[in-house]
């Protein structure tokens, strides 16, 4: 600190004294060595020669400073407890730095900021602090020492003095917390330092109740608090549930929280084995039914490509394709299975429902009652015809259920297998045959006779044996009555394999098969294991 030398505004030679100004007058003279200047505006109210005493001890050259410190008493007990600046001045004397009678307009301080470290005063200036104008937080409206408040009210000089201000942030900055006691009880140092006061260095989301992970942790603190500080948001501040900051996509339909399916680690990471279990797809416009319910997820959902199969092609709504689980359009069975009867138009088929249902796919549940709706009502032994025995697969590869049987003839149908081979082109299979069995059965042989020597079956119908010598040796008898070529009474436990349990209500045809070369219906030789007519490995 600059320090000046007490002086005199006059000088005295011999016994006439000279003034700046010019010969002092003897009446002034004894004010004039008695005060050498006038008091600066601070200590104008001690002003006289009554007053002297105040800071001055009679019989001792210069002032005070124990007088001083009696009217400075908040600087008093700063040194005595060692505290701010003037504790580190090692001079004893206050006149050594703060000298007056140097005029009213004297300034007592008159101290360079420029050059003054403010850490010695125990509060060092760091980041934003350090470029603010000294009167920037020196103001009487940021005094917080009640000694300093009062001391200066009472003297005027509160924007004056350079004491008084506490190291609390909101000691200064309570006017401008942006925060509105949102952490009243809290300091601002334990999130902010004197930098960027929009970066809270200090700040450690993990100690408070929501600990941020995953995707959270790149989030800007504005999108969830707010970015105006005048509406932004810290305490309390729900988040007991997803839905408080995140606006639900599924409008409600999931019963289960958001963390039963999803992850933090991306909103659309989810927890497949979690979605699987607990998800009820009932609450969606899609119930599950039947064989649907027991169908795999990624049966139907596959990321980024629709499943595309024999039976599935799949499409999906627009946008839904990278989802995890994209949804599937579902506007009818072909939005997701393949037409197995080959319409792509749709003009034959226009509800699956007709034949089908989800509870089982195949075989159809279309009964004998449905068929009896045709065209072709079912009977006899066509009863037990499989469905393909008779639509069978199409040029196109595909089951035909559109087959027509033009006049409704045995024969549109039976034209391969005909065991006369056209010898009786002229005549219904009905006038012999019935659908009960395909064996002769109102055959009328009067009708047929051929002569004297019609004396035994093979000597008309060796030609058209329809058992292509199977039965060679045997006679037509045996099995067969003139009056009928159905065999009214044969007796199966004659034969190596005899009937019992559900094979006696099996029908001849049901076992006895045209064969596919010859088209003749193979009696003997049969296996008779039950691999030999039911396959598998036994």
């Amino acid at each position: 600190m600059l320090r000046r030398s007490g002086l005199f505004a006059l000088i005295t030679v011999g016994v006439a004294v000279f003034a700046p100004g010019g010969l002092a007058t003897p009446a002034a003279l004894t004010g004039q060595l008695l005060s050498p200047g006038k008091l600066a505006q601070a200590h104008q109210e001690l002003e006289g020669i009554r007053n002297c005493t105040q800071c001055h001890e009679l019989g001792q050259r210069g002032i005070s400073s124990e007088r001083c410190l009696d009217c400075h008493v908040p600087l008093a007990s700063r040194i005595a407890e060692g505290s701010g600046y003037h504790a580190t001045v090692d001079s004893e004397s206050c006149a050594d730095c703060h000298q007056d009678h140097l005029g009213v307009d004297f300034d007592l301080l008159h101290f360079d900021p420029d050059a003054f470290d403010h850490a010695e005063t125990g509060y060092e200036l760091q980041a934003s602090h350090a470029t603010v104008e000294c009167r920037g937080c020196h103001v009487a409206a940021n005094i917080a020492d009640p000694e300093v408040l009062a001391l200066k009210s009472e003297h005027g000089a509160q924007n004056r003095t350079f004491l008084g201000l506490g190291a609390a942030c909101a000691q200064c900055h309570q006017d401008d917390d942006p925060h509105r006691d949102q952490f009243a009880q809290q300091a601002c140092s334990d999130c902010h330092d004197e930098g960027d006061w929009n970066d809270p260095p200090n700040f450690d989301h993990a100690v408070t109740a929501f600990v941020l992970d995953g995707e959270h942790v790149g989030v800007d603190c504005a999108d969830c608090h707010g970015s105006d500080p005048a509406t932004a948001v810290y305490r309390p501040l729900p988040f007991g549930a997803c839905s408080d900051c995140h606006e639900d996509p599924h409008n409600g339909a999931m019963n289960d929280t958001c963390a039963s399916c999803h992850q933090t680690t991306g909103w659309l990471a989810v927890s497949s084995a979690n979605v699987e279990r607990r998800f009820d797809h009932g609450a969606t416009r899609f119930p599950l039914l039947g064989a649907h319910e027991a169908a795999d997820c990624r049966a139907c959902h596959q990321t980024g490509r629709a499943p595309n199969t024999a039976l599935l092609h799949m499409t999906y709504e627009p946008g839904t394709e990278r989802s995890t689980y994209p949804k599937p359009r579902f506007g009818s069975c072909f939005s997701c299975h393949v037409d197995q009867h080959q319409d792509p138009e749709g003009t034959r088929w226009t509800d699956c429902a007709s034949c089908h249902t989800e509870l089982r796919f195949s075989p159809s549940p279309f009964d004998l009652a449905r068929h009896a709706e045709t065209v072709f009502p079912l009977d006899g032994a066509h009863v037990v015809a499989p469905c393909v025995a008779c639509h069978q697969s199409s040029t196109l590869g595909h089951t035909d259920f559109t087959l027509a049987i033009p006049g409704q003839a045995c024969i549109d149908c039976h034209q391969a297998d005909d065991p006369h081979d056209g010898v009786y082109a002229e005549f219904t299979c009905a006038e012999c045959h019935v659908t009960d069995g395909f064996d002769l059965a109102t055959f009328d042989h009067e009708r047929f006779a051929s002569g004297p020597d019609a004396q035994s079956c093979a000597s008309c119908h060796d030609d058209d044996d329809p058992h292509a010598g199977q039965f060679a040796g045997q006679e037509c008898a045996s099995c067969h009555v003139t009056t009928s070529f159905t065999i009214p009474d044969f007796d199966h436990s004659a034969t190596r394999f005899e009937l019992d349990g559900a094979h006696s209500q099996a029908t001849c045809a049901a076992c006895h098969l045209p064969e596919e070369t010859t088209g003749v219906v193979r009696y003997k030789p049969l296996g008779i294991e039950c691999t030999d007519c039911h396959g598998g490995t036994g």
